[in-house]
């Protein structure tokens, strides 16, 4: 047990080959890489239908229901389970003759239990950890440095049949950071961008920058009224260095663009053409902006926009603090005055 414990498993090491018969019932994964989660995922559907739950959301009965349910059509049916935030679980999920009987009986059923925080052997030689251990596989998904991102990177353009010059793949690893799981989308937009050799040009052309993703997240939550979600969002612009009064000029620059559409007469998607605004994709999400805010909601945003512009740089009023409180404020109340309107 001991030896185990000082050995977890390499998730990449352990999916390869990997049968159906050969997952144990009840398993833990300690996770730092969501790319390898994925990764892992997908496989793991290759070989049975897979369902993702959340141990925040999970109460013991009914992950114990879930557990004793058959296939629809069939008893042999398998399934495989992930539970993301599986500390919330085992916190429900620790009685360890419970948790043997549950594996004797799982025929059907195999279980992977998430972790984000990093156990010492000692927690792992405690319950419900302990017995968990003993019954399956202790698989870890570390962060991958960055000569192996780089080979993956170049191994699956190479896979596309493609090449990727050196340079375009070191600003492209620059753009993306730590952030695997983008790195992955854009590496695939590229794929199908270049024909046969990927550019420094290509990669500046198709690509954003991991910052500039994270701006259009928060401005797509704050225009979808999703405080939650804003508040999340702009927490991390400030973490990454957003300027706060570029997030603050990028809202004012929104605000007046939908504002223009909402006073103009004509076809939505001719006046968002004239404005800038030609991608299908974007032209869809500005379209559903404006049936979230009357002409009156952005008015008073641009108003509060420009008080917001004056305290900072006026008054020297603390920036991060001013833009979350304005958010919090503002959808507050736009979310119980304003209704939604049909925009053709």
């Amino acid at each position: 047990m001991r030896d185990f414990l000082k050995q977890p498993l390499n998730i990449l090491e352990y999916q390869k080959g990997l049968k159906l018969e050969k997952i144990k019932p009840f398993n833990l994964i300690y996770s730092e890489e969501d790319y390898l989660l994925s990764v892992f995922v997908e496989k793991l559907s290759e070989l049975a239908p897979v369902r993702i739950l959340w141990g925040s959301e999970l109460d013991l009965q009914s992950f114990l229901s879930l557990l004793g349910e058959s296939g629809l059509f069939t008893k042999s049916q398998r399934e495989l389970i992930l539970v993301k935030e599986g500390e919330q679980l085992l916190k429900k999920l620790k009685d360890p003759k419970l948790i043997r009987s549950l594996a004797n009986r799982m025929k059907t059923k195999a279980v992977f239990i998430v972790l984000k925080d990093k156990l010492d052997k000692s927690a792992l030689q405690k319950e419900p950890y302990k017995t968990l251990l003993e019954l399956g596989d202790f698989l870890e998904a570390k962060k991958l440095d960055k000569r192996k991102v780089r080979e993956m990177v170049k191994n699956k353009v190479e896979k596309a049949g493609k090449k990727i010059e050196e340079k375009a793949l070191d600003y492209l690893l620059e753009i993306a950071g730590d952030d695997l799981l983008f790195l992955r989308g854009e590496v695939e937009k590229l794929i199908l961008y270049a024909e046969r050799e990927i550019t420094l040009e290509d990669v500046k052309k198709v690509c954003i920058t991991q910052k500039e993703s994270d701006l259009f997240e928060f401005l797509d939550a704050f225009f979808s009224k999703d405080l939650e979600k804003s508040l999340l969002s702009l927490s991390s612009l400030f973490r990454v260095g957003i300027h706060p009064l570029v997030i603050l000029s990028t809202l004012v620059n929104y605000t007046l663009r939908l504002l223009t559409v909402k006073k103009s007469q004509g076809k939505t998607e001719d006046i968002l053409s004239e404005l800038g605004v030609k991608h299908p994709f974007a032209i869809h999400s500005h379209k559903r902006y404006l049936s979230n805010f009357t002409e009156q909601d952005l008015e008073r945003l641009l108003e509060r926009l420009y008080w917001l512009d004056i305290s900072i740089k006026t008054f020297f009023n603390q920036p991060e603090k001013t833009i979350t409180n304005m958010v919090i404020d503002y959808l507050a109340k736009v979310e119980t005055e304003a209704p939604l309107e049909e925009v053709e």
